[in-house]
């Protein structure tokens, strides 16, 4: 019997999720019917602070991309589908892991913290 699961949005790192729980979908980087496999890069997400690559945390055939490039999603939310065996589905939370790739701005050095002036 074959099975599927969703990749999700993953948590972003803090270095570049300050006041941020939404990216955007820059690219994915495999095609429709493409197998992957654990580390895969599946697409590239940005938000104010970064461009970020999630990468799959499992094994099977890339099915379907749920929102097109440009789209704004959340942290958790679907964007695409994996057909794969019992023995890959991928249990638990993330389904992806995410890796900065670029710092577009850096956080103040003084977010929440108040200032003396």
């Amino acid at each position: 019997m074959p099975f599927w699961y969703f990749l999700t949005v993953p948590t972003l790192p803090a270095q570049v999720s300050h006041q941020s729980n939404t990216v955007e979908i820059a690219k994915y980087l495999v095609k429709e019917s493409s197998a992957i496999d654990v580390g895969t890069p599946i697409a590239v997400v940005e938000n104010y602070w970064a461009l970020m690559t999630v990468r799959a945390k499992g094994k099977g055939i890339f099915r379907k991309k749920i929102f097109d490039p440009g789209t704004t999603v959340r942290i958790g939310d679907p964007i695409a589908v994996v057909g794969a065996d019992g023995e890959n589905v991928v249990r638990g939370n993330e389904t992806l892991s995410v890796e900065v790739t670029e710092i577009k701005r850096q956080k103040p050095a003084t977010a929440g913290k108040p200032t003396n002036s």
